[in-house]
């Protein structure tokens, strides 16, 4: 891996750690935050400051290796060791030697990752962590319990509930179901069973033999329930679809409390289903001369609120929440993924969190096999050459959000924007760079993880990419470290092109008018000003990388600048950049 710099920045995946004194006590917070979580890298030997990074190196990298893997290797450091030889490799730049670690993404079966032997641990250094946009966190107690579920091979879905019976089922929806399947599957042997026996078969009524005891499962109630029952058993349980074309709040919404249907899953996948996938902007297609009404969108569709639905988990906050717009469509519901977003997207692997429900749909018809769901997404989505389908995961509360843009990979109007703006600039930039502005400009910001889907790529090069957009002044940065966002620069104003088209002139205007008392014998502070001019601000970094200026030279320009009130200061920390002085 070659390693730029001056284009690194830490993210949700990437963390950098001075390590000078040794193997450092927090790695192990970022290595349960991102084993728990979906993967990074660590990199030892560099420094961060401000926003800034230095490499440091590594005096002593076979020792901190060795402690590294005597570490892993004991139970009551960690929990589990979840790195091979392949992830542990040494680095060198600029003739010093640092260490990359890349923490993969724990198996659910091996979460929690925790430190020491308690993953409830309240000590500072122990227990379990998570990342987030603000870096590692300590889990709360709820997330750690639904870890501890999630690792379970028994689905959570098929718990006998106590105290519910048959009784507390809606019979028209259980009819419903039955007819639906007869339909479908007119000679299926279970259509004649009777009432118990049928429910047994699906796994909506279980048995337990070694407790004798026997009843509706958490499936059944949730599949064929009333509304006011289900909530008995999941307090947190609701569903709700919502439509907006128009400046209305809510041009039709429907949702499991309004009362005036059951309010379970079934209905609500059957009563919102036609109207998710009515009037769809796609060409039809002709087969042997007849014409298709449904595309492969319209499964696509279906197969997106199936799988929210069948991955839910019932027992979190906030519900499964669905969303049509004219430009989108949004599926959102509660519990983390059991695999990872790549895995999820590229198909292949199936682990429902709810295997009962899952297999009720799929006799119905509902639902895909084999994990392939979101790969047939998104070759539905390509096949129209709309935007990348667009998986994010985020906790506590742990919830799952797809959305499904029908906007053009690469919208006209956006690409015809940065064209104009840039001029013959825009075919100095490869097709990443090219996405990555065009995206920042349909979609008003992007960040390392989108950009990671739409490129097909890893942390690194995005950062990479970003990064570089930045230094060429084509994207700012919005918000600190890990939740950083990059919007367009103010380079796309018009102004600003007026500006350069003009040979200089206008610039030259400004600096005079704004600058009367500018001492024009200090061709660093006219560098200063005019790269301000351009750009609309300048940073400590952007000094000195494009300068060449030392530190100390930086803040020296800078102090005098503003003592003469030249420039502004703005922001703080890595946000602080400097205006030109308006006044």
């Amino acid at each position: 891996m070659s390693i730029d710099i001056y284009k690194l920045s830490e993210t949700n995946e990437i963390e950098c750690k001075e390590a000078s004194g040794g193997l450092p006590k927090d790695l192990w917070e970022t290595y349960s935050a991102f084993a728990n979580s979906n993967g990074g890298i660590i990199l030892l030997g560099i420094k961060e400051k401000n926003g800034n990074f230095s490499v440091q190196g590594l005096d002593n990298i076979d020792k901190i290796k060795k402690d590294l893997w005597d570490n892993l290797n004991n139970p009551k450091k960690v929990s589990a060791n979840i790195i091979s030889d392949e992830n542990v490799s040494v680095k060198e730049y600029n003739e010093k030697f640092i260490l990359e670690i890349v923490v993969p993404r724990a198996d659910r079966r091996q979460k929690p990752v925790y430190i020491g032997e308690n993953p409830y641990s309240d000590n500072k250094h122990g227990g379990t962590f998570r990342r987030n946009h603000s870096g590692d966190y300590k889990c709360t107690k709820n997330e750690i319990d639904r870890m501890i579920a999630d690792s379970l091979d028994k689905s959570q879905d098929g718990m006998i509930l106590e105290g519910f019976t048959i009784d507390d089922l809606d019979i028209e929806t259980i009819s419903n179901y039955r007819n639906r399947l007869g339909t479908l599957k007119p000679s299926h042997p279970w259509i004649g069973l009777d009432l118990k026996t049928f429910l047994y078969r699906l796994g909506a009524y279980g048995k337990d033999r070694v407790k004798g005891i026997e009843g509706v499962t958490a499936a059944g109630l949730l599949m064929f329930g009333q509304e006011r029952e289900i909530l008995e058993e999941f307090p947190k349980y609701f569903l709700d679809y919502r439509e907006k074309f128009t400046e209305n709040r809510w041009d039709y919404r429907t949702n499991s409390s309004e009362g005036t249907w059951s309010g379970n899953i079934y209905d609500f996948y059957f009563k919102i289903i036609n109207r998710i996938t009515d009037n769809l902007n796609v060409p039809f297609k002709l087969i042997n001369g007849i014409r298709q009404e449904d595309t492969r969108v319209h499964d696509a569709i279906r197969e997106a609120v199936a799988n929210a639905i069948i991955h839910a988990d019932y027992s979190l906050e906030r519900g499964i929440v669905i969303e049509r717009q004219n430009t989108y469509f949004k599926f959102s519901n509660p519990g983390s993924l059991r695999i990872s977003i790549e895995e999820a997207m590229n198909g292949g692997i199936s682990d429902p969190r709810n295997v009962n429900i899952f297999k009720m749909f799929n006799l119905i018809g509902v639902g895909e096999r084999a994990g392939s769901g979101l790969e047939n997404i998104g070759k539905a989505w390509k096949e129209q050459e709309w935007e990348t389908p667009n998986l994010n995961e985020t906790y506590n509360p742990d919830r799952v959000e797809l959305i499904l843009s029908t906007n053009s990979l690469l919208p006209k109007e956006s690409v015809d924007f940065i064209k104009n703006m840039l001029g013959d600039e825009y075919n100095n930039l490869d097709k990443d760079e090219k996405m990555a502005l065009v995206t920042a400009h349909h979609e008003g910001s992007i960040n390392n993880r989108r950009l990671q889907t739409l490129v097909d790529n890893n942390s690194l090069y995005s950062n990479k990419i970003l990064s570089s957009l930045v230094k060429m002044g084509y994207l700012d940065t919005k918000g600190k470290a890990r939740g950083t966002k990059y919007i367009l620069s103010n380079k796309f104003d018009n102004e600003f092109f007026n500006d350069k088209n003009n040979n200089g002139n206008n610039i030259k205007e400004k600096i005079d008018k704004n600058n009367k008392n500018l001492d024009l014998s200090n061709s660093d502070e006219i560098k200063i000003i005019e790269f301000i001019e351009i750009n609309g601000y300048i940073t400590n970094a952007m000094a000195r990388e494009n300068f060449g200026f030392g530190s100390t030279k930086v803040k020296n320009l800078f102090n005098k600048l503003i003592k003469t009130k030249k420039i502004n200061k703005e922001g703080s920390g890595p946000q602080t950049r400097y205006v030109l002085n308006e006044k």
